[in-house]
This record gives C-alpha cells, sequence and structure tokens, in this order.
C-alpha cells in the first residue's frame, strides 16, 4: 500500500476534524489543571477509565471526520491509531509540567486503547451497514 503524506495531510486539514480537534484543546485544558485529583468511588481506578473514555470520544469525532472526508478504511485506521497515539504522548509528557500532575504510561495505554477501541468499533458498524445496504 502507497502511503500519500500530501494527502494524508491534507484530510487532516478538513473542517469535518474540528469537533475532534476541539476535544483536543478541551482536554488540554483539562489536563493543565493543576493538582486535579479524581475523588470519585475507587472501580477499576477511575482515573484509567476517565483516560480511556477521552480518548473513546476522541475517537469518534475523529473517525467520523475522517469518514465524511474519505471512505478509505485502512487509511482512517492507520490515521487514527496515530493521531490517538501522538496526542496521548503529548498529553502525558504535558502532564510532566503541570504542578501536582504526573505522566504515566498506564494513562497512555488507557488513552491509546480508548482511541482504538472506538476505531474498531466504528469499523465494526461501517462494515454492518455497507452489508445491510448490499441486502
Amino acid at each position: 500500500m502507497k502511503i500519500n503524506l500530501y494527502s494524508n495531510l491534507k484530510l487532516l486539514k478538513s473542517k469535518n476534524l474540528i469537533p475532534a480537534y476541539t476535544w483536543l484543546v478541551l482536554i488540554f485544558i483539562v489536563s493543565s489543571i493543576p493538582h486535579l485529583k479524581v475523588t470519585f468511588v475507587k472501580i477499576l481506578s477511575m482515573d484509567k477509565i476517565a483516560h480511556f473514555s477521552e480518548y473513546f470520544i476522541f475517537g469518534l469525532l475523529f473517525k467520523n471526520g475522517l469518514y465524511r472526508e474519505d471512505n478509505n478504511r485502512v487509511r482512517n485506521i492507520m490515521l487514527v491509531i496515530a493521531a490517538t497515539t501522538i496526542f496521548a504522548t503529548l498529553d502525558e509528557i504535558h502532564q510532566m509540567i503541570v504542578p501536582g500532575r504526573t505522566a504515566s504510561v498506564y494513562d497512555f495505554i488507557a488513552d491509546f486503547l480508548g482511541g482504538a477501541v472506538f476505531s474498531q468499533i466504528y469499523e465494526i458498524g461501517v462494515r454492518v451497514k455497507n452489508y445491510d445496504k448490499s441486502n
């Protein structure tokens, strides 16, 4: 499979991705709050559920925006995984400089899984929708 960097960059500039980018700004703002503590009941570490959920939503917004622009499944999967990896990494690095916050490999894993899991759920939905149309 040939990867065309120009078309991938052009796709990432799409106005359909504005909700996903807005969500990333919100994640960055919340990550900038010093000494933020999750005070919910400890259920499977609420912190990891929050990380998973925020990137699950990012995956939803990003994947939806990509599909509005281009139906290339393989490229869209790769872009969601790449974007989730890059932004989750940057988020954890950013937290290293925020007072009272720390970077965590486990938070990164929860972030990555949130984006990747949604990406695959979305793909299953697209395949079912296309299957239903063909029958």
